[in-house]
């Protein structure tokens, strides 16, 4: 598969979106905005579109989606606070810490309008613990490959980065990591996505995510008001073997959809983008 340059890329994404900085509590905290006006007149109102990153990640972990998104509703995607260009809350250790935050930042981007909010790993982590503790801020929950289901399989070996390795050393644990944990097929790991992992990682101040490991969302999830949906990579590495009984985890809210998606792994927007946004703005398109 050919890819443009990573700046170009990004670039050219950001290039078409509105950069907006929130204060938050003192906090800066940045959203990109693409495709206001996109909807039609004639149309009933669609809510705006809230995208929520996973760990380690950015507005750029949606970059194979944006366009496609874009054309049809209005996309507000977030750099969650503590990644990309957004401060990290004093004292934050965990989503948990990041709650109030993010709460306030989506009051003030739906104006008193219910949003549908897209959560991948960490980012639908958070979105479960917003969609609790402010159900009437979500209009459709729709989660992509979240941890914190009680669903544990073998670890992930991961490695780390250490201040004297090479710029070579520096792709190679990227490399890895892609392959361990993201993406299925080792193939699509391209310059562009090493150097598009690597500004990421440079920018995650959230080090202690221990909540991920658990099983929160099982309980927060008794609390949720808007209809769900899921969408999963059908082989991601967070879930060997046990793809099928992640569904049975969210017995307890209304889940109107699971869809898995063949051939991609954890992060299957990216992978896949072409089904992925397919399925997704069935999802969006949808009347409740």
């Amino acid at each position: 598969m050919m890819h443009t340059s990573l700046n170009d890329s990004i670039s050219e994404i950001e290039r078409l979106s509105q950069r907006i900085e929130l204060s938050v509590k003192g906090a800066k905290q940045v959203w990109h905005v693409w495709g206001k006006g996109a909807q039609k007149s004639d149309k009933p109102a669609q809510a705006k579109v809230v995208l929520l990153h996973g760990g380690s990640g950015s507005w750029t972990h949606w970059l194979r989606n944006i366009r496609a998104l874009s054309n049809t509703h209005e996309v507000w995607a977030l750099d969650i606070p503590g990644f990309g260009d957004s401060d990290l809350p004093p004292n934050a250790i965990d989503v948990d810490d990041l709650v109030p935050y993010v709460v306030e930042g989506l009051e003030q981007v739906a104006q008193n309008t219910a949003l549908d909010v897209v959560g991948f790993s960490f980012g639908g982590l958070l979105a479960g613990f917003i969609a609790a503790h402010k159900p009437a801020l979500i209009n459709k929950l729709i989660l992509v490959g979240v941890p914190a289901l009680g669903l544990t399989s073998r670890p992930l070996v991961l490695k780390g980065l250490r201040a004297d390795m090479s710029e070579s050393e520096v792709k190679d644990v990227h490399r890895h990591n892609l392959k361990v944990m993201m993406l299925a097929d080792e193939g699509m790991i391209d310059e562009a996505t090493l150097e598009l992992q690597q500004m990421n990682i440079k920018r995650d101040r959230l080090k202690r995510r221990r909540i991920a490991r658990g099983d929160v969302l099982l309980e927060l999830q008794k609390q949720w008001s808007s209809p769900v949906y899921a969408i999963w990579g059908q082989l991601d590495a967070l879930y060997i073997n046990q793809i099928d009984e992640v569904k049975g985890k969210f017995k307890s809210c209304d889940l109107r959809s699971f869809q898995t998606i063949p051939g991609a792994g954890h992060w299957v927007q990216y992978e896949q983008p072409e089904l992925f946004n397919s399925c997704l703005k069935t999802i969006l398109n949808s009347q409740i």
